[in-house]
């Protein structure tokens, strides 16, 4: 295995977390624009596409990228990454494939809808291609490249929104994000090319073999994730999946700054430190340190999400807030089990976080049912259900690893 150099990837740490920062800053000031301009029903169209195009990525996608990530040395050779190479450049291209039948199929195959699953399978495969570079953790460069496409395209949308283009703005955002994201990656020397072939039966089936636990939690999260807003869109219309998909950005942005610590550093981390005791304390310090202040990001999230979303959004959003206080739990509890979860990937233990998972979809199923039964309005308890969603996975999950450490517990893993 390769020496970690530890003071760099502090210093690259912190390009990530402060390149995150800015992003969300200009993300949030951007958006505040966007929502003058563009009705919920129109955010929902955009969000509705994105959400049924994900789910479709996190199916078929094996997760290469991750295989890259935690691949030893010894099995990181010339043969394996052209076999990765041509996996990821074929899984993109069945799965854009297959969202681009369904738009047709559907009716919504219109020239922005083929375009914005263009950008996405463009992004897919640049990202799956940067974990080839990622591997000798360059974060620096990194944190320049995703900060500039980001801020590219987001400053690209608040000119194209200011000059009247309306809800176009959203799907050209994403197209800019795509191909600024793919040159930058280029520019800094990170594009990897390998020879492109196609893959046996046997191959594939050894890919998905090794990358299951990944793969499985992969489609779980990709559908949980956006399952919340097809369900709105399902409940209420377009709308109501444009102001559901507000709320849930506003929920996840202390988990968007975190995030380049979480899925990042702390997976590297993980993954290339043998030493079980040491990755322990370093999982339980890094927990105790982000407990206090995300906790604190939910009870202000109550506090003051009513006035301030309607005060930022207009009116016409002050739906959002209610919907926001009801996801309290998610902002509280979302970056602590993103951590478990990195942590259980890295570690092999996919059955652990496989329970994690069951847990997740059983919190948000129950209140959700109360909404379909009309106890409770759908929107709300849909909020509701992603809170204890992520606070019963979390402990879920922190109980079964805290068992197994101390012998307590006898579920095995693989």
């Amino acid at each position: 295995m390769s020496v970690i150099d530890y003071k760099n990837l502090k210093i690259g740490g912190i390009f990530l977390v402060s390149g995150q920062v800015f992003q969300a800053l200009l993300a949030f000031g951007v958006n505040l624009v966007l929502v003058r301009f563009i009705s919920p029903g129109e955010f929902g169209r955009f969000a509705l596409i994105l959400a049924g195009a994900s789910i479709v990525y996190s199916i078929i996608s094996p997760r290469i990228n991750f295989l890259i990530i935690r691949m030893p040395e010894s099995d990181y050779n010339d043969k394996m990454k052209d076999m990765l190479f041509s996996a990821m450049a074929l899984e993109t291209l069945a799965a854009t494939l297959i969202i681009t039948v369904w738009l047709i199929v559907t009716g919504h195959a219109g020239l922005w809808e083929i375009v914005l699953v263009g950008a996405v399978g463009l992004r897919h495969w640049t990202d799956l291609n940067k974990a080839f570079y990622e591997r000798t953790m360059p974060y620096r460069q990194l944190a320049v490249v995703e900060t500039g496409a980001s801020g590219g395209g987001h400053l690209l949308a608040l000119a194209m929104v200011l000059g009247g283009l309306g809800w176009v703005t959203l799907f050209v955002r994403e197209v800019v994000i795509s191909f600024i994201n793919l040159f930058g990656l280029w520019r800094v020397g990170g594009m990897t090319l390998y020879r492109l072939r196609l893959l046996t039966l046997t191959e594939w089936l050894a890919l998905y073999k090794d990358a299951r636990g990944v793969w499985l939690d992969g489609v779980m999260e990709g559908n949980f994730q956006r399952l919340t807003i097809l369900l709105a869109g399902w409940f209420g219309g377009e709308a109501t999946a444009g102001l559901f998909f507000q709320a849930q950005r506003l929920a996840f942005v202390p988990h968007q700054v975190l995030s380049p610590v979480i899925y990042r550093i702390l997976t590297n981390w993980f993954g290339r430190t043998e030493d079980a005791k040491a990755r322990r304390e370093g999982r339980n310090k890094v927990l105790l340190f982000l407990f206090p202040p995300l906790l604190l990001a939910g009870i202000l999230t109550v506090l003051f999400a009513d006035p301030v979303v309607p005060w930022l959004f207009g009116e016409s959003w002050a739906r959002a807030a209610d919907i926001l206080v009801a996801m309290f739990g998610m902002v509280s509890f979302c970056t602590l089990f993103e951590t478990l979860k990195s942590y259980c990937l890295t570690t092999r233990q996919s059955v652990t976080l496989f329970g994690g998972r069951v847990v997740q979809y059983i919190g948000l199923l129950v209140p959700t049912a109360a909404g379909f039964a009309g106890w409770l309005s759908a929107d709300i308890a849909l909020a509701m259900g992603l809170s204890i969603a992520y606070f019963l996975a979390f402990l879920f999950i922190f109980m079964v690893l805290h068992l197994k450490e101390s012998g307590a517990g006898a579920i095995p893993r693989r």
